[in-house]
């Protein structure tokens, strides 16, 4: 099963829950890629994470979901949600996300297993998915602003269930007078046994929040850039202590626990 993507531009009812608390910091007035502020992601999942072996070719899709904004208190709508219709163009994500992050399950031993994908702006290519979204859900290309070098991952010798990497502001915004501008994200992790505009094969999937149901895949955690600290399962109660994915059983997507960590460069 090959994970795909649409290519384009290179561009840029809903319940928010967790606030990252901590200690104010500002943003530094100097720009490059050490003055902004770090977001560092980590999810466990109930099994292990899907890559292809000797025995078994099957990998899974493992995604967080950003949507990056200068709103300290952005609409609950904007939020990156899973998507279970077969028509939405990108199979992974619906809201109006400005960024993702995808592991490479598919080869965890390429020199970047973590990839950096911006959607398209309605501004930039007209969406006919969805022409009142701000952002254009079936166009993403992969990122320009830099990689991601820093992560941990099964293959070097981190935990077979966990994914972690860290990311900086700058990455989530096409200049850097644009990235001290930000001020929120609202994100979700997103992982599925296949996207949802593939057909012939079962899908289940998870994302924060209790996924059971349909009502269950609204929820996403809301991080203020601004303050120092971490936001985790243990803060919110989002993740159920029993298996909750959608569409059957499957622990290699179940998430168990998850951790978003801000540090701001003081300034």
């Amino acid at each position: 099963m090959p994970i795909v993507t649409k290519l384009g531009l290179r561009g840029l009812g809903l319940c928010g829950v967790a606030l990252v608390c901590g200690s104010c910091a500002k943003f530094p007035s100097g720009g490059g890629f050490g003055n902004f502020t770090s977001i560092t992601f980590s999810f466990r999942v109930r099994g292990s994470i899907r890559t292809p072996t000797d025995v078994d070719p099957t990998y899974y899709i493992y995604d967080v979901a950003i949507a990056a904004s200068p709103d300290p208190n952005p609409l609950p709508k904007s939020a990156p949600i899973p998507t279970v219709d077969s028509s939405n163009p990108n199979g992974r994500m619906n809201g109006s996300p400005t960024h993702f992050v995808e592991f490479n399950s598919q080869d965890p031993l390429s020199p970047q297993p973590f990839t950096l994908y911006r959607f398209a702006l309605n501004s930039e290519i007209r969406d006919t998915y969805d022409a009142g979204n701000p952002t254009n859900l079936a166009f993403y290309t992969r990122s320009q602003r830099g990689f991601i070098t820093n992560y941990t991952i099964p293959q070097n010798g981190g935990d077979p269930a966990v994914l972690t990497f860290t990311i900086t502001a700058n990455l989530l915004a096409d200049t850097d007078a644009e990235a001290r501008l930000l001020r929120s994200l609202q994100v979700n992790i997103l992982t599925m046994t296949q996207p949802s505009n593939f057909t012939g094969a079962r899908r289940v999937i998870d994302g924060l929040g209790d996924s059971s149901t349909l009502q269950g895949l609204v929820n996403f955690a809301q991080i203020d850039l601004l303050k120092a600290g971490t936001t985790n399962n243990t803060i919110t109660m989002l993740e159920p202590a029993e298996e909750d994915t959608y569409g059957g059983t499957e622990p290699d997507v179940d998430i168990i626990d998850y951790s978003i960590t801000v540090s701001p460069v003081a300034g």
